[in-house]
């Protein structure tokens, strides 16, 4: 901003009027008249101003470029907590399970300050569920991103909009989860957390419950396993990616259910032959194959499967490929033991 001097605003005073203090007090006030309220003015609008930006992707703070991973995601605006409360670019999409569309307009609403988006795109890049590879390390960054604003996640948790506040519950649910970047883990808050966004209506809690229960540290016992089962069970019929490939886990390894390889193969290819999915399930229908599990044994087929799973860069899928081709079968096959989220 420029800065303003004693002439800005000045009345020439025509010669030989008035004294020298008189046009000088004169000055002194047409001075006053355009500094103060124009400063005034503009201390107002740019908060305003900021938030508008932000609130369409652009942040008004100098995060500068870099996408994703950036300097761009160094941190987020101390206006998330009233960023977090409007719905974001890409949600809808999110919740349709359109991750390829969402991503883009995740990343923006992010960069602005959206703590919602960020807690989405941890959701889409930890599986890879827009066709590109898993990024662990990436969503990483967005979990240390929540992490720092857990204060604002828990406002928005129990003050904000009603409707809005079973995302925040899921994303406080994660971090109690996990217990990363500086959060404590707490299995019992995470679950009940994670129980609230579920009954609250936001779909993909559900998974994050049922990876809750699942927990060896969450101590739910058979109770618990059951009632992952039937969260998972719902979440699939009702077409979920991740809840796909997790009942395959489910059935496959008698958890909260009896064993059926059959009903486990039978998920696995579902979600599979499903778009989006994950690279996950690929890996898995090669270990099938490879097996024998309640399919006809087929290494060509286990091969062409672990391919698949490869090319989405996904390493079980890699390593069992890599072992297949090398004329090597000695151990067990590579695979994902746990549930999704």
């Amino acid at each position: 901003m420029k800065k303003f001097n004693g002439r800005l605003g000045r009345e020439k005073t025509p010669a030989g009027s008035g004294s020298a203090r008189t046009r000088a007090a004169a000055g002194a006030s047409s001075t006053s008249a355009f500094s103060f309220p124009g400063i005034a003015s503009l201390l107002i609008l740019l908060p305003c101003l900021g938030l508008l930006l932000a609130a369409v992707g652009c942040s008004a703070r100098p995060f500068g470029g870099g996408g994703e991973s950036g300097p761009s995601w160094r941190g987020l605006p101390p206006e998330g907590a009233v960023l977090g409360e409007i719905k974001p670019a890409g949600e809808d999409e999110f919740l349709k399970g359109e991750y390829a569309a969402a991503r883009p307009l995740l990343t923006n609403a992010g960069r602005g300050g959206s703590l919602r988006a960020v807690y989405m795109l941890r959701v889409i890049v930890e599986n890879g569920l827009d066709g590109t590879a898993p990024d662990p390390a990436l969503a990483s960054r967005f979990v240390a991103l929540l992490a720092a604003s857990k204060d604002v996640l828990q406002g928005l948790a129990d003050r904000g909009p009603v409707a809005d506040r079973p995302v925040y519950e899921a994303a406080l649910a994660m971090l109690y989860l996990r217990g990363e970047a500086g959060v404590e883990r707490n299995m019992a808050l995470a679950a009940e957390l994670a129980r609230k966004s579920s009954d609250g209506g936001f779909g993909p809690a559900r998974n994050l419950l049922a990876a809750i229960l699942l927990s060896p540290l969450a101590d739910s016992g058979r109770g618990g396993r059951s009632d992952a089962f039937e969260l998972t069970s719902r979440m699939a019929a009702a077409g979920d990616a991740l809840a796909m490939g997790n009942l395959s886990f489910l059935y496959r390894m008698g958890i909260g259910v009896d064993a059926e390889p059959f009903q486990a193969s039978s998920w696995a290819r579902a979600a599979a032959d499903k778009t989006p999915n994950t690279p996950r399930v690929y890996n898995d229908l090669g270990v099938f194959y490879e097996e024998g599990r309640a399919v006809t044994q087929d290494l060509a087929e286990a091969a062409r499967w672990y391919a698949a799973g490869a090319a989405r860069g996904y390493q079980p899928a890699r390593d069992n490929l890599a072992r297949l081709r090398s004329g090597g079968r000695s151990g067990a096959p590579s695979f994902f033991t746990g549930i999704e989220y």
